[in-house]
């Protein structure tokens, strides 16, 4: 018996847009950064890197994170340094941020972002 068949795994990842009182856009990103959603990052960030010298990511929603949503992080802030924007990460979950730590990728978003990343 298989159950409810429109309970399949989800493999969702949600990316909302919020602007603090100073004019910083932060992109709330909620679900899982995985082969099948890293392309929808990738493209959200790169749609606005142009427009913004700062982008926050804040990845408190993100549980889960495979090599490619990792790839796609790391080629991400590439990307944006590349178009003149500094893309930070913030509100890291700690499983996300365990990850950062072991691949020593930390090193590429914590610059003025210690509360988020050591």
């Amino acid at each position: 018996m298989s159950g409810n068949p429109g309970a399949g795994p989800v493999h969702l990842l949600t990316i909302e847009q919020s602007v603090s009182p100073e004019g910083t856009l932060t992109l709330v990103c909620r679900g899982r950064l995985t082969l099948e959603t890293a392309t929808q990052f990738r493209s959200e960030v790169k749609s606005l890197a142009s427009q913004h010298k700062l982008l926050l990511a804040d990845l408190s929603a993100v549980h889960s994170v495979d090599s490619s949503g990792l790839g796609s992080i790391f080629g991400t802030y590439i990307s944006a340094k590349s178009q003149g924007c500094d893309l930070m990460l913030v509100n890291v979950h700690p499983r996300i941020k365990d990850l950062l730590n072991i691949t020593n990728l930390t090193r590429f978003f914590a610059k003025g972002n210690t509360e988020s990343l050591p």
